[in-house]
C-alpha cells in the first residue's frame, strides 16, 4: 500500500532534509509550488522539476519507488492537455509538467515529514476542524489512489482501453471519474462513522510545539526562495 511505504520513509529517514524542521520544509514545498504555478516556461519548469529529483537524491528517496504516484495528476491532466496542445504542443506539454512537478513537491514533504508533523504544524494556524478534514482527506487519498489502481487495471483486463480511440477511451475515463466519486462519498461517511464509535468529539489532539531553526532549515528556505527568483526574473538580466 502507498500509505504505508510513505510512512516508512517519512519516519526511518535520517537524511538532512528528514532532520529539518516541519516549517522549513512547509516553505520550501510552498515557494516551489508557486514557482511551478507562477512559470510558463517549459526549461524553467523542467529545471523546477531537476531541483525536485535532486532534493529526492538527497533525502535518499528512492523515487523509482513512489515516483509513478507523480504520474496520477498528468494522467487526469491528459484532457486540458490535448486541448492546450491544438493551440500548441509546448502548452501541452507545460500543464503535464505542472502536474508532475506539483506531485513530487508533495511527495517530497510527505516522503520526508511524518504526516502527524505536518498536521501539527498546520494545527497552529488553522481550525481544528479544518485540519482533521485535511487529516481524514489525506489518508482517504491513498485509498482511492489505490482504488484508481484497481480500476486501471480491471479496463485494461476487459479491454476497455483501446489505443488511437480518443472518443472511446474518454468515455471510460468519465465512468471511472463517476464511479470514484461516488465511492469517495461512501467511504467519506464510513469513515465518520468509524471516528464517531471511535469516540470522536470534533479534534484530534495533534498539537506540537514547533522546534528551533538551524543551518540546514535556512538552507532549505533560502534554495526555494533561489529557485522562485529564478522563475520570476527574466533570463536577460
Amino acid at each position: 500500500m502507498h500509505l504505508a511505504e510513505i510512512d516508512h520513509y517519512a519516519l526511518n529517514g535520517s537524511s538532512m532534509i528528514h532532520k529539518a524542521q516541519t516549517a522549513s520544509k512547509a516553505v520550501l514545498a510552498v515557494l516551489l509550488l508557486s514557482s511551478i504555478i507562477i512559470s510558463q516556461d517549459i526549461y524553467r519548469l523542467l529545471g523546477v522539476v531537476l531541483v525536485l529529483l535532486g532534493l529526492f537524491l538527497v533525502a535518499r528517496i528512492p523515487i523509482w519507488h513512489i515516483g509513478h504516484l507523480a504520474l496520477y495528476p498528468a494522467f487526469f491532466s491528459i484532457f486540458f492537455a490535448i486541448l492546450t496542445a491544438q493551440q500548441s504542443w509546448v502548452n501541452g506539454l507545460v500543464i503535464m509538467t505542472k502536474a508532475v512537478g506539483a506531485a513530487l513537491t508533495m511527495l517530497l514533504l510527505i516522503t520526508t515529514t511524518p504526516y502527524v508533523d505536518l498536521f501539527a504544524l498546520f494545527s497552529l494556524f488553522m481550525p481544528s476542524l479544518l485540519v482533521d478534514i485535511f487529516l481524514m482527506t489525506y489518508r482517504s487519498f491513498f485509498i482511492l489512489l489505490d482504488k484508481i489502481s484497481q480500476l486501471i487495471r480491471s479496463i485494461r483486463i476487459k479491454g476497455g482501453y483501446t489505443p488511437w480511440q480518443v472518443i472511446k477511451n474518454f468515455r471510460t475515463i468519465s465512468a471511472m471519474l463517476g464511479t470514484l466519486i461516488i465511492q469517495s462519498f461512501e467511504m467519506s461517511e464510513r469513515m465518520y462513522r468509524i471516528y464517531e464509535l471511535r469516540g470522536y468529539n470534533g479534534k484530534i489532539p495533534i498539537r506540537k510545539e514547533p522546534g528551533n531553526l538551524t543551518k540546514i532549515d535556512f538552507t532549505m528556505m533560502a534554495l526555494g526562495l533561489i529557485v522562485l527568483i529564478g522563475v520570476v526574473l527574466p533570463w536577460e538580466i
